[in-house]
């Protein structure tokens, strides 16, 4: 499978209850406990809503009807979109010479990486509208026809509020994922989410509260 930076993964559902702590960001990326994680070297590039929101904050997830509480770090990269994520749950890769510009989150359970399971933000320079993202996915040399991956779905009924459209795919009989396909403030995205399907269980309700957290900066 095409696995690489620019085709990623995502779908859940949740329980989440969440207590917040602020505290205000740094200016520089810092890896301690109490900072913000921020891929630009500056704050004046991070989005405004980023700026205004806590550091690190709690929530509570269901994982095969077990609650699970879980520490989240707010993540935020350059000027297109901020979200919360468990720390110890995910690697963050950047894209930096390729296109187009995002972030993926890759699984780490336990410690341990697992390059099918993960979450990517796509954000195409030279997309200015939906239907130009959709035709990314779906035309002959699109996403899921350069991957192989097998068409399941298609809904336009999306929990979150910024995601438009999503589609699920398959790849054999290990392999799942959805695409979703993203505008706010003024930006068309999509977003990856692949892996395992064994991996169902615990990765839909941490994926979910990535998803559910993620802001789009204007």
């Amino acid at each position: 499978m095409n696995l690489n930076f620019l085709f990623p993964v995502i779908s859940a559902t949740m329980l989440l209850s969440v207590t917040t702590a602020c505290t205000p960001p740094p200016q520089n990326q810092v890896s301690s406990e109490n900072s913000l994680i921020i891929e630009d070297k500056t704050l004046v590039a991070v989005n405004q809503s980023a700026k205004e929101r806590p550091i690190n904050k709690t929530a509570t997830i269901s994982v095969e009807g077990e609650k699970t509480t879980v520490n989240l770090k707010l993540y935020s990269y350059k000027n297109l979109f901020s979200t919360y994520f468990p720390e110890r749950d995910f690697l963050v890769e950047t894209a930096t010479s390729t296109q187009p510009k995002g972030v993926k989150l890759i699984s780490n359970f336990g410690g341990v990486k697992n390059e099918n399971a993960y979450i990517q933000f796509a954000f195409p320079n030279n997309f200015k509208t939906i239907g130009e993202v959709r035709k990314f996915i779906n035309g002959k040399n699109g996403i899921l026809a350069s991957n192989r991956w097998k068409f399941v779905s298609r809904t336009s009924t999306v929990t979150y509020p910024w995601a438009k459209e999503k589609i699920a795919f398959s790849k054999g009989k290990d392999m799942i994922g959805d695409i979703y396909i993203g505008e706010q403030n003024g930006k068309v995205f999509y977003v990856i989410t692949h892996l395992p399907v064994e991996y169902g269980d615990g990765f839909a309700p941490r994926e979910n509260l990535i998803l559910s957290n993620l802001e789009i900066g204007g």
